[in-house]
């Protein structure tokens, strides 16, 4: 369960009815999970989820909801990008950004994934290898931190405007076909007075 900011159920990617959430772009406009550990992946992550962007910059899923940076996907200049940071002291790994912008008012399927032992970090759209870059590695990322937003970090100016669905965080770093094969897995009606968020540990 999470605290729900200024969002409306909307229609989802397959034209279910209440398969996303509307995000308006504005500072109450956010979701927030609470992180006791459940969401903390420790080393590799794959963050994913359909995304259809309303034409405004901001977090898609943001471990850490102010102050220092914990890892985090976002829209950026129109495309989807990932920076993993490290734990304990939120050091910034570089970031990767896909090269084409996600078109406005259309869904897609991003994921981001890192691999600490190989440390290679990649995005996915649409379930297809978009950009893969060698960014170092560490034994373990910041995902520990105590909340983690969609929407809005506190702070910063930049607030997502779209329709978010199927968050999915595994604390693995998938390949392509799992990507595929993960795509359109648990799918779920939203309920107005309830967040379904799908954690996947992968062993």
């Amino acid at each position: 369960a999470g605290v729900l900011g200024q969002v409306e159920l909307t229609t989802g990617p397959h034209g279910e009815t209440n398969g996303s959430y509307q995000f308006s772009g504005n500072p109450n406009s956010f979701i927030e999970f609470p992180n006791d550990g459940g969401l903390d992946t420790l080393h590799s992550i794959t963050l994913m989820c359909w995304v259809q962007p309303g034409g405004r910059d901001g977090p898609l899923f943001n471990y850490k909801n102010s102050g220092a940076w914990g890892v985090h996907i976002w829209i950026v200049n129109g495309k989807f990008f990932n920076r993993i940071t490290k734990y304990p002291n939120h050091a910034f790994f570089d970031a990767i950004l896909t090269d084409q912008a996600l078109p406005v008012g259309q869904w897609a399927h991003v994921a981001a994934t890192y691999d600490h032992i190989t440390g290679v970090n990649s995005l996915y759209v649409n379930g297809h290898l978009s950009k893969t870059k060698y960014i170092g590695k560490t034994d373990r990322i910041s995902t520990n931190d105590g909340q983690v937003r969609m929407g809005v970090k506190i702070g910063d100016s930049r607030y997502f405007n779209g329709k978010i669905a199927q968050m999915k965080v595994y604390d693995d770093a998938l390949d392509e076909v799992d990507i595929k094969a993960a795509m359109n897995e648990g799918k779920v009606q939203l309920k107005e007075s309830y967040i379904y968020f799908t954690t996947y540990f992968v062993y």
